[in-house]
């Protein structure tokens, strides 16, 4: 049976395509992305399920193809987005805690068939490392090299980090990935580049792009109140990790920077940098 496609939805980054289909009936989102894309978001709900987290039912219909998902439709598509209360706030804290109680005692990544895979993290932290620094050479940066060869030297600290377990990883936490069904809070698009990793590694965009009027001067009132409130609902942030925040900031934020989502970007980098010098004087 064929789709009626309604009009296009937002969302889906990463170059997905998103629309509204109605098929038997029912209203659907239909996504088309990368083969691996697809996979990573097809076992990442369905392991939500097997552990009793809320998570978007999927459509087996037939004739999908390898790079398609057929989605539950929420009415609207509420995510938390905007400038959420400090309630909402707390419940997607307790959403993500959730989700990082599902444990890997080794990291693995995805193989182009979505398989989850054993690798070694510190081949992948240095990857992740050199992509962040390289990709400001191609796309043309006005970050000045002396910043980014400090960047550099600052993050080699990170390959001797030796979690000794990783935990189910979103990859993109930020407020219009976290969808409001509800009395529950619903995380999706999840990219395929990481599965599992330490819990730093995904809460520090909560820090620096959710929330970043908190910790990073950002001029967004209210920060302070909604990041406690996501910390409250979370619960404790472990202690051997939380000391690598700063590193994952300036990591992560050189891999997504510049962002018209946070044109803050720049400076959060730098205050992180300027932090982690002032952690070594």
């Amino acid at each position: 049976m064929e789709f009626e496609v309604l009009g296009p939805l937002s969302g889906g980054g990463g170059g997905a395509t998103v629309e509204l289909v109605r098929a038997a009936g029912r209203l659907w989102v239909l996504k088309q992305h990368r083969p691996r894309e697809a996979a990573a978001e097809r076992r990442f709900h369905q392991i939500l399920r097997q552990n009793g987290i809320p998570s978007l039912h999927l459509e087996d219909w037939p004739g999908l193809g390898s790079d398609q998902l057929l989605l539950e439709y929420v009415q609207g598509s509420p995510t938390i987005g905007g400038s959420p209360s400090p309630a909402l706030c707390r419940r997607w804290g307790a959403a993500v805690s959730a989700l990082h109680w599902i444990r890997s005692d080794s990291f693995k990544v995805l193989d182009e068939q979505g398989d989850a895979v054993p690798a070694i993290w510190r081949e992948f932290i240095a990857a992740r490392i050199r992509e962040a620094i390289d990709r400001h050479h191609s796309i043309g940066t006005d970050l000045p090299q002396s910043l980014l060869d400090k960047a550099e030297h600052r993050l080699a600290s990170l390959l001797s980090l030796d979690p000794d377990s990783f935990v189910l990883t979103h990859g993109d936490l930020h407020l219009n990935n976290a969808l409001v069904r509800g009395g529950e809070i619903v995380l999706f698009d999840k990219p395929a580049d990481v599965w599992v990793a330490p819990v730093v590694f995904d809460l520090c965009l909560v820090f620096s792009e959710a929330f970043p009027g908190a910790r990073y001067g950002a001029d967004r009132p209210g920060d302070g109140d909604r990041l406690s409130a996501f910390l409250d609902g979370y619960g404790e942030f472990p202690s051997e990790q939380s000391r690598w925040l700063e590193h994952f900031v300036l990591l992560r934020s050189l891999s997504r920077y510049p962002s018209p989502f946070v044109p803050e970007l720049r400076s959060i980098i730098e205050i992180a940098l300027d932090r982690l010098d002032d952690s070594l004087s």
